[in-house]
């Protein structure tokens, strides 16, 4: 009996991100048998990459602003519109990686500020927000996200996610549908197999938060190298083509004090949220789906599976693109996310 289409999508997703997860870990466990080899070496390798990274510069586009919720810091970029209050404003969110943070929009939220207000927060544990010590998930950010909308932006707003965070915008809007007026979902994650297999790995998560050992595997993880790596298999032209600066930055950015809490949750697969069979009913928005043609986590695909939830929503496939449309291809995917947006009706 032929296997379906849905059940050949799924194995295709199952394998994509078993390979994923099985170089994470191949990479950890190197760094950590590094740092068993001896102690002094690790701990002197790591103070070395420690004082070779600084603070992060102030960011040199928009406004760079702050604001305190539930005793945390959030730093966010603001880009003010000429256009300001005859458009919905946007809210753009990271990705989960080493040193990510909301610098990985500069381009494309520069084209959306023509037309736009953009807001693009840093996640709690990223970039230039608070990194305390403590659990992140991803309930944790999915109330996060609610609040910023709430206290910051103030009125509808687009919410622009990729991957992980897509699924949390969904919540979002689900949650505050006074607050949201699109969905713009790049790459999803929530539903299939990827959130299925993305456990939480106890006996790793331990080891990464040893304090030399952990420390070693995680400068593995974040160093230049490793960064650039994760580029190329993130996009297809690497970090060549997002520059030397971008790589620097991101490798600052993964070395500030307490960047690593929120990275070893994410590493280990405390970040995934799985969102409920038959939500597509509960979203009256319109929606957006944005997809690399040669993406792989999650591969194009996958969707299929989000068209069956929301028949409704639009797609558009961005040729020569991998994971990261919006900063592969960022004056296409502004022009198709803004002409999106100009054909939606919104409400006063």
């Amino acid at each position: 009996m032929p296997l379906s289409l849905a059940v050949i999508l799924r194995r295709m997703a199952r394998s994509a991100n078993q390979e994923s997860r099985r170089l994470i870990r191949r990479r950890l466990t190197n760094g950590l048998v590094i740092g068993g080899i001896a102690l002094g070496a690790p701990a002197l390798f790591n103070a070395i990459v420690a004082r070779r990274a600084r603070r992060l510069p102030r960011p040199r586009w928009g406004s760079t602003r702050h604001i305190e919720i539930d005793g945390d810091r959030v730093a966010f970029v603001h880009l003010e519109s000429p256009r300001r209050g005859s458009r919905p404003p946007m809210v753009l969110l990271h990705t989960f990686g080493p040193g990510h943070t909301g610098l990985l929009w500069r381009e494309t939220a520069e084209r959306l500020a023509r037309s736009h207000d953009c807001f693009v927060p840093d996640w709690l544990g990223w970039g230039d927000s608070e990194r305390r010590n403590q659990r992140y998930t991803a309930q944790l950010y999915i109330d996060l996200l609610g609040r910023f909308l709430e206290e910051v932006v103030g009125e509808r707003a687009v919410l622009v996610a990729p991957h992980r965070a897509a699924a949390y915008a969904v919540e979002a809007a689900l949650n505050a549908t006074d607050l949201v007026a699109a969905l713009a979902l790049v790459g999803p994650q929530g539903i299939g197999t990827e959130v299925t297999d993305e456990r939480s790995d106890p006996v790793i998560h331990s080891l990464l938060r040893a304090p030399v050992l952990g420390r070693s595997a995680l400068n593995l993880v974040t160093g230049e190298r490793a960064i650039e790596n994760h580029l190329r298999r993130e996009t297809l032209f690497g970090a060549e083509g997002l520059g030397e600066s971008m790589v620097e930055q991101l490798y600052r950015a993964s070395h500030l004090p307490g960047a690593s809490h929120a990275l070893v949750d994410s590493l280990c697969g405390r970040l995934g949220h799985r969102l409920q069979a038959g939500f597509g009913d509960r979203v009256k928005l319109p929606v957006w789906l944005a997809w690399g043609r040669q993406a792989t986590n999650p591969p194009l695909e996958n969707a299929d599976l989000w068209l069956q939830e929301m028949p409704n929503a639009d797609l558009d496939v961005f040729d020569g693109c991998r994971n990261l449309p919006h900063v592969e291809r960022p004056a296409k995917f502004a022009a198709a996310l803004t002409a999106f947006i100009e054909r939606q009706r919104f409400a006063a």
